[in-house]
């Protein structure tokens, strides 16, 4: 009898990792063994992406399964020294073009499918929202913020006006979520400024937080001593609970940031002036909306498996209402509103003439 022992069936692929983020693999794609999106992103980003895509971060981001969607620039850089070549892309884009099927997946689907799920449009979404949120990000600036604060006498650390101006920087940044969304300018200077006026708070807050959770400084305790000061003790258990509710991965939290950033729902119970009364297009509002959380959705579903995608978008949910409960109790802080009103204005007249 024929020893068949360790001898793979007769036609099955053989497992491989791709050389750019290390995710399983099966064949080789424009010369380098990769997954299928690592491909795609490279399909897409080869010809122009080393003149238009910029890191943040000197050049030197690791590139693997779970973050390569954070660096674009990295990614392609990896990309290229794995052995990918252009022209490969171009040997493929001269044979026969195969239909795309644009049947929509039902979710049942969605959440039985093992194989990545979003289509090339998705992910080129999925790519400007990343390099329209690490442009803002400030990451580095509060790296830095708490790297000087660690070396001041305990007495001196995170007081009111140090700590008042790095919220200032960070709400500063956040308007580049709405100046550079090219999907906020196919609707009207209305509707662009209903939606920035209603959303902003809730886009900063939550923007905010997370960053401040993703460089610890809501794991020092003289923080929330402070955040007392300028704020009230009455938030104090809020903003712990939203530190602890925006455990998101990076991708996830850009994605529920536009999502946000589109909303129509009434907000805030005061949020009279910017109701979605004053839309004058909210068809097609709602329809951006739900393009994103269907790629949010289908992110999910291609990262995690049904039950934990189920789980995160719940605690997106619960997420939102902590912020929600934050924002109504910082609503009469001056200092606050102020700076918040002096950060709308400043992106109203930007985008403004876009």
């Amino acid at each position: 009898m024929e020893n068949t022992v360790g001898r793979r069936p007769k036609g099955a692929a053989m497992q491989h990792t791709c050389k750019i983020c290390g995710a399983p693999a099966q064949y080789s794609y424009f010369g380098t063994i990769s997954c299928r999106a690592c491909k795609i992103f490279f399909k897409r980003n080869a010809e122009h992406g080393q003149e238009t895509l910029q890191c943040l971060f000197d050049g030197h981001c690791e590139i693997d399964q779970n973050n390569r969607h954070v660096c674009s620039f990295c990614r392609l850089r990896k990309c290229f020294l794995s052995g990918m070549q252009i022209e490969k892309i171009r040997c493929a884009l001269s044979k026969v073009n195969q239909k795309r099927n644009k049947t929509s997946i039902p979710m049942v689907t969605l959440m039985q499918s093992t194989q990545p799920i979003l289509t090339d449009e998705q992910w080129n979404l999925l790519s400007d929202l990343s390099y329209c949120y690490d442009e803002h990000s400030q990451i580095s600036i509060c790296e830095r913020y708490v790297s000087l604060q660690s070396t001041l006498p305990l007495k001196l650390r995170f007081k009111s006006a140090s700590m008042i101006e790095l919220f200032q920087t960070l709400m500063n940044g956040c308007r580049l979520l709405y100046t550079n969304n090219r999907d906020l300018y196919s609707l009207s200077f209305n509707d662009r400024s209903v939606l920035l006026h209603k959303t902003f708070k809730h886009v900063e807050c939550i923007s905010t937080n997370f960053i401040l959770s993703r460089i610890g400084l809501t794991n020092y305790p003289a923080y929330y001593n402070t955040l007392e000061t300028i704020i009230h003790p009455n938030v104090i258990p809020t903003a712990k609970l939203i530190a602890n509710r925006c455990d998101f991965d990076t991708t996830v939290m850009k994605l529920f940031l536009a999502i946000l950033s589109f909303s129509t729902i009434n907000l805030t119970v005061y949020d009279t002036k910017t109701s979605t009364e004053n839309l004058s297009d909210i068809k097609q509002v709602l329809h951006i909306q739900d393009t994103y959380i269907e790629l949010t959705w289908r992110y999910l579903i291609y990262k995690y498996d049904a039950k934990r995608s189920i789980l995160c978008f719940s605690d997106l949910i619960r997420c939102f209402f902590a912020v929600n409960n934050s924002v109504m109790q910082t609503y009469d802080i001056q200092w606050l509103t102020d700076a918040m009103n002096y950060v709308v204005n400043q992106t109203e007249d930007t985008i403004r003439y876009k």
